[in-house]
C-alpha cells in the first residue's frame, strides 16, 4: 500500500481533525495540541510537541505515522506549508450538524447542509490528488473492474460502476459478501478491485481486498482512515471523511457524501485520460433516453 508523500499539500491539519476522532488515546491528546496551537505545532520538535500533549517522543511518531506520514519531519513540513498560506484553522460557524429531536425543519435543513459543507471541504483537504491520478490510471488499463461495498459504502460502489458503464469501462459490482469473493477469486494482475468501506474494518471487505491483492489485482480503497486494516491490502488509498454524527445522523450519512464526491473526481479523472473514447459514449448515452424526459 502507498499513500503517497503528502509533504507538497497543504492538508496536514484536516487530516490531523478528520482522523482524531478514532485514535487511541495518547494520540488524540497529540492531535488536541496540534489544533490547539497549530503554528507552533509547525516548527516545535517531536519532543517538544510529546512535552505538551503528555506522551512519548515514539507516539508522536506513530502519530504522524497514522496519518499516513512517513515521520514527524514529514508531517511538519506538511503543517508548515499549511501555515504558510493560512489555511491552518478551520472557519468556524454558527451552526453545527449535531441534530437534535426537537430541532425544527429550517434549523435540520440549515445544520445538514453546514455538516455537508465542511465534510466537502474537509474531503478535498484529504483526498491525494497522487493517489488519485494512480488509481485512475489503473481503472482506465484495466482489463476488468471490480466494485464491492458494504452498507452505505454500497451505495457508492454502484454510483461508480453506473459512471464506468456509460464510458464503456467493463465492470462488475458484487451485491453479497458471497458474490463478492467469488469474483475477487477470478481477479488478475491487470485488473483492478475499488473497495469501499469508511472504517476500514468491515471483515467482508477485508477478506475480499486481500483475496484480489494475493492475487495480483491492483485495490483501490475509498476509506476515510488512513491506517485502517483495509490499507495493508491495498495499493491506492483514496481517504475521506465523515460529518459530525449525532442520534438522528449517523456518521455514514457524512462519509457517504465524501465518497460520492471522490467517485465523482475518480470518474472525471478517468474519462479525461480516455476522451477520445468516453466522449462519443456519452453523447450516446445521453441520447438513448432523451425520449424518457417530458418537456
Amino acid at each position: 500500500m502507498t499513500i503517497t508523500d503528502r509533504t507538497d499539500r497543504a492538508d496536514a491539519f484536516a487530516l490531523v481533525r478528520t482522523q482524531s476522532r478514532t485514535m487511541p488515546t495518547s494520540m488524540r491528546a497529540i492531535a488536541d495540541a496540534v489544533l490547539d496551537d497549530p503554528a507552533t505545532a509547525a516548527t516545535t520538535s517531536a519532543a517538544e510537541l510529546a512535552g505538551r500533549a503528555g506522551v512519548s517522543p515514539a507516539t508522536v511518531s506513530r502519530f504522524a505515522q497514522h496519518l499516513g506520514f512517513a515521520n514527524f519531519a514529514a508531517l511538519q513540513r506538511s503543517m508548515t506549508r499549511a501555515v504558510e498560506r493560512g489555511i491552518h484553522e478551520r472557519r468556524e460557524t454558527e451552526i453545527h450538524a449535531g441534530v437534535g429531536v426537537d430541532d425544527d425543519v429550517a434549523t435540520v435543513i440549515a445544520k445538514v447542509t453546514e455538516d455537508v459543507r465542511a465534510v466537502m471541504s474537509d474531503t478535498r483537504a484529504t483526498l491525494d490528488p497522487h493517489a488519485l491520478e494512480a488509481a485512475a490510471a489503473a481503472i482506465s488499463d484495466a482489463r476488468r473492474v471490480a466494485l464491492y461495498g458494504v452498507g452505505a459504502s454500497g451505495i457508492v460502489a454502484r454510483d461508480l460502476h453506473l459512471k464506468l458503464e456509460r464510458i464503456g469501462i467493463a465492470s462488475s459490482i458484487a451485491d453479497d459478501p458471497h458474490n463478492a469473493l467469488t469474483l475477487a477469486s477470478v481477479l488478475g494482475p491487470n485488473d483492478v478491485l475499488v473497495i469501499t468501506s469508511h472504517s476500514g474494518t468491515t471483515t467482508e471487505a477485508l477478506e475480499v481486498a486481500a483475496l484480489a491483492h494475493e492475487n495480483g489485482a491492483t485495490v483501490v480503497a475509498i476509506t476515510g482512515h488512513a491506517a485502517s486494516p483495509l490499507v495493508h491490502h491495498t495499493d491506492h488509498v483514496l481517504l475521506g471523511v465523515a460529518g459530525a454524527e449525532s442520534d438522528l445522523r449517523p456518521a455514514a450519512m457524512g462519509s457517504r457524501m465524501s465518497q460520492l464526491a471522490i467517485v465523482d473526481a475518480l470518474f472525471i479523472v478517468v474519462a479525461q485520460r480516455t476522451d477520445e473514447r468516453s466522449r462519443p459514449l456519452l453523447a450516446r448515452s445521453r441520447h438513448a433516453v432523451r425520449t424518457h424526459h417530458r418537456s
